[in-house]
C-alpha cells in the first residue's frame, strides 16, 4: 500500500501476515481464540483457548450447530490474478505518481492525496461438521482526491477504481475525472432551507442502498435494532426499486463461492419491485428462528469472529437517462456523493451533502456547501420517482441514480425536524 499527501508519496508498506481464528462450541456457548503463527504448537494452544472459553461461556439455548458441507461446491472464477501477486511496490507507486500528473496536466496548482494498493492471500475454511475449504483471491485499487484553491474558494472531489484482475483494472482516468470534479465544485454557495427533490447519483444511490441492506441484517433485527424489524414481506419503498446480491460474478469485488461458515452462496433478491423479501442470514440466526440461512456470514480475515455481510449490490436500472432527468427537474438538488446513509436502529437520516448541486429549469447551476439532508429512509424510498438507465458499475456492483420528491435540506445554522 502507498499513500500520498499533497502531492509527494508518504508512506509505501508491504505486509506479510498469516495467522489462524478458532470459535469453539460448548452447550452453545462460543469461545473464540487467534494466533498469528502457524507453528503446530502454537495452533494447539489456539485451539485449547477457544474450547477452554467456550467451556466457561455462558450456555446459549439458540445455538443448533454449524453448517453441514454442501456438495459440488466449486470457487468463483477469476478471483485471483497471478499478475496482481507478482506486482511490485515500484508499480503501486507508479500508479499514484502518474495519477497524480494526470490530475495536474487539469489544473496545475491542484493539491492531490490520495492512495493505491494490491493485495493477494490465501486462507482455508474447515469445521467439525465436515466442511474443508481452500480459496485465494487478489485486489487492486487506487483513489485520488484533488484540492483546487481560488482565492478563498476550494473546490475538491474523489474518483477511485478498483478490481479482483489486473485486466480490469483501469488507474488511467482517475486523476483527470477527480480534478474535474473538483474545478466543478468552486464557487459553492448555501441555498435556501427548503423541500425539494433530491437526485442522487450513483455513488450517493450505493450509500443509500448500502444503509438499507445494512438494516436488513437479520442479528440486527432479532435483536430489535432495526428500523426493518417486522417489515419483511412489506412494501418498504417505490416499485421502480429491486436490489439484489451476486456473490456469483467472475471476478465480482465481493464474489465468493461460499460464505465466512462455508454454506453455498446464491444469487438473492433483497428489494423486489419495492418488497423486502428477506433478512440477512448467517446460520446461528436463521437456526434461532428456523429460517433459511442465507449465506451472508463474513468474516474479517482469519480472526475467529461471525458476522453477516452483503456480497455485490446490484440496483435494478431504470428507463431514463440522468441527464433527461435533471432536465425534467424544476427545482432541486443533484448529490453525486457523500455518507448519506440511515441510522439503522431509527432508519432516520441526518447527514451534510458534502458534493452537491443546485438543479434549476432542469440544469445543474452551482455547486452547495454547508448543507444538510433530512429524512426517513423509509419514506425516501418510498417517494422514488425514477430510476436512471445509466449507472456506475464496477466489477460485479451495479448502481443507477434514484430521484426522491419532497425530501428536506437546510442549509448553514439550521436545523433539521423530523416529524414524529
Amino acid at each position: 500500500s502507498v499513500s500520498m499527501e499533497r502531492g509527494a508519496v508518504r508512506r509505501c508498506a508491504g505486509i506479510r501476515d498469516s495467522g489462524l481464528g478458532v470459535r469453539a462450541f460448548h452447550e452453545g456457548g462460543v469461545g473464540m481464540a487467534s494466533t498469528q503463527s502457524l507453528a503446530p504448537e502454537d495452533v494447539e494452544r489456539c485451539a485449547r483457548q477457544a474450547a477452554a472459553l467456550a467451556r466457561a461461556a455462558q450456555p446459549d439455548p439458540d445455538f443448533v450447530g454449524l453448517p453441514e458441507p454442501a456438495e459440488d461446491l466449486s470457487p468463483v472464477p477469476q478471483l485471483y490474478d497471478q499478475a496482481i501477486a507478482d506486482l511490485s511496490a515500484d508499480t503501486v507507486v507508479d500508479w499514484l505518481m502518474a495519477g497524480a500528473e494526470e490530475a495536474q496536466s487539469i489544473e496545475p496548482e491542484a493539491i492531490v492525496s490520495g492512495s493505491a494498493g494490491a493485495a493477494s492471500g490465501e486462507g482455508a475454511l474447515a469445521a467439525s461438521s465436515g466442511i474443508a475449504l481452500s480459496s485465494r483471491g487478489t485486489s487492486v485499487g487506487l483513489t485520488l482526491t484533488p484540492v483546487v484553491h481560488r482565492g478563498e474558494d476550494v473546490g475538491s472531489y474523489f474518483e477511485y477504481d478498483q478490481a479482483r484482475r489486473l485486466r480490469d483494472f483501469e488507474p488511467e482516468g482517475v486523476g483527470r475525472k477527480a480534478t474535474e470534479g473538483a474545478l466543478e465544485f468552486l464557487g459553492a454557495r448555501t441555498i435556501e432551507t427548503q423541500t425539494c427533490d433530491v437526485i442522487f447519483g450513483p455513488l450517493a444511490c450505493a450509500g443509500l442502498i448500502s444503509g438499507l441492506v445494512a438494516a436488513a441484517n437479520a442479528d440486527a433485527v432479532q435483536r430489535g435494532r432495526s428500523f426493518l424489524a417486522g417489515k419483511r414481506g412489506e412494501r418498504i419503498a417505490a416499485e421502480l426499486l429491486t436490489v439484489r446480491d451476486c456473490p456469483l460474478v467472475p471476478a465480482g469485488l465481493r464474489s465468493g463461492g461460499w460464505d465466512g461458515e462455508g454454506v453455498r452462496h446464491q444469487e438473492l433478491t433483497l428489494l423486489d419491485d419495492g418488497v423486502l423479501k428477506t433478512y440477512l442470514h448467517n446460520s446461528y440466526t436463521a437456526n434461532k428462528v428456523g429460517e433459511a440461512n442465507t449465506a451472508h456470514a463474513s468474516r474479517s480475515g482469519y480472526g475467529p469472529g461471525v458476522g453477516i455481510s452483503p456480497t455485490n449490490l446490484q440496483v435494478q436500472p431504470g428507463v431514463v437517462t440522468e441527464e433527461e432527468l435533471i432536465a425534467e427537474t424544476k427545482c432541486g438538488i443533484y448529490v453525486n456523493a457523500g455518507g448519506i446513509s440511515p441510522d439503522i436502529v431509527t432508519g432516520e437520516i441526518s447527514a451534510t451533502i458534502d458534493f452537491a448541486f443546485r438543479i434549476e429549469h432542469g440544469e445543474r447551476v452551482w455547486p452547495v456547501k454547508t448543507t444538510m439532508i433530512g429524512a426517513r429512509l423509509g419514506e425516501l424510498l418510498r417517494s422514488i420517482d425514477a430510476v436512471t438507465s445509466d449507472y456506475r458499475e464496477e466489477p460485479g456492483v451495479i448502481f443507477p441514480g434514484i430521484r426522491a420528491r419532497g425530501i428536506r435540506v437546510a442549509s448553514a445554522g439550521r436545523e433539521l425536524h423530523l416529524a414524529r
